[in-house]
């Protein structure tokens, strides 16, 4: 979950100036291009509505929809529909991003993803241990490099860490995933030597290298390897 702001980052690519025509022709890598299969000014032009198999592409970023509104006053972006969305870096990394709905506010620079929202990140074209956390909304601050995700927040790496939370809050610059809530954070870890299971107040994760720190109220056990 390094790089820009994991999955949720390929949503920023509708801020940009909207190359907005149905069925267009493939465009330079600079831009920003809609596909659908119709396209409706409404309003005089005060919202323009895609449905269908919407496409948005800015390479290397791509979102899709069943259906995308642009709203002319304020630049904002509706998603909704089976969104999908998705960002890859130079060095291999991989972010996906998945829900019902999406929210782009371009001038505060914040994305919303809710709806069985899903991000899941790959560190590498070779990754095999992706990281996956879900949530009841996801909202991502892009001048802040952060991400918070509320509700039901569950995060997984296969084969190592799991923990359960009512919220958390990823920061990039840091590198750090702060996890909390008014029930008590759940954590499970399991290697080689055994596994662990332990819950706390909040909790404390270092992506990298990876360190996990739980604070105040402490209880759990440990299982060593038969």
């Amino acid at each position: 979950m390094n790089g820009k702001i994991g999955g949720l980052v390929c949503m920023v690519v509708m801020g940009a100036a909207l190359y907005a025509r149905a069925d267009s022709p493939p465009a330079a890598s600079s831009e920003t291009v809609i596909t659908s299969d119709e396209l409706e000014f409404l309003d005089n032009g005060a919202r323009t509505v895609f449905t269908g198999h919407v496409v948005l592409t800015q390479e290397p970023n791509q979102l899709l929809a069943d259906r995308m509104v642009k709203i002319k006053s304020t630049g904002n972006i509706e998603a909704e529909g089976h969104v999908h969305g998705t960002w890859k870096g130079d060095k291999g990394e991989k972010s996906i991003a998945t829900g019902r709905n999406a929210l782009y506010r371009p001038s505060e620079k914040i994305t919303e993803l809710w709806g069985n929202a899903k991000m899941t990140r790959w560190e590498t074209a070779v990754d095999t241990r992706p990281v996956t956390v879900t949530a009841d909304h996801f909202t991502a601050f892009d001048n802040d490099h952060t991400v918070y995700a509320k509700g039901h927040v569950h995060m997984e790496q296969k084969q190592g860490l799991r923990t359960w939370s009512d919220e958390a809050k990823y920061d990039q610059t840091a590198q750090t995933i702060t996890l909390w809530g008014v029930t008590p954070v759940l954590v499970h870890w399991e290697d080689a030597k055994g596994s662990a299971d332990f819950k706390s107040e909040r909790a404390w994760l270092l992506v990298s290298p990876k360190r996990v720190k739980l604070i105040k109220d402490v209880h759990g056990h440990i299982i060593p390897a038969s």
